[in-house]
């Protein structure tokens, strides 16, 4: 399922969350098995790419084993309405300057972006054809 969509006039950067992969619950603590079990939360990866709009994969990073209610979350909590929930300056002051919260999703887009570029900086230029 997508979660997310951005796309320029050449690319698209998208993430997509599967749950339909087997995960390994071994460090999962019993209620969080149950949770998932009885469908009150989700356990999935995310997989993030940038691709040209003709399809082309550039770049991507994933990451499995997220749990969550509601997986919009995910994709949402860097931007929570709480400071305390942001890497932002009352956060800093309120917890001190070198703490720093991680959410992944931001990380996630960095890399692939990050991948994407590398790749379009290492392919060979092609030269314009003019019409004869």
């Amino acid at each position: 399922m997508e979660m997310y969509r951005f796309e320029t006039a050449r690319f698209i950067v998208r993430a997509i969350i599967r749950n339909d992969c087997d995960m390994d619950t071994s460090w999962m603590d019993e209620e969080t098995k149950a949770n998932i079990a009885c469908g009150l939360w989700q356990a999935f990866g995310t997989i993030v790419t940038v691709e040209t709009k003709d399809g082309i994969k550039l770049g991507s990073d994933s990451l499995w084993g997220s749990v969550y209610e509601n997986p919009a979350e995910f994709f949402s909590d860097h931007r929570s309405a709480d400071p305390m929930n942001r890497n932002c300056s009352a956060m800093r002051a309120a917890r001190g300057g070198n703490v720093r919260i991680c959410h992944y999703f931001p990380d996630m887009i960095r890399q692939a972006v990050s991948d994407a570029r590398k790749r379009l900086a290492n392919m060979p230029k092609l030269k314009e054809l003019s019409p004869a």
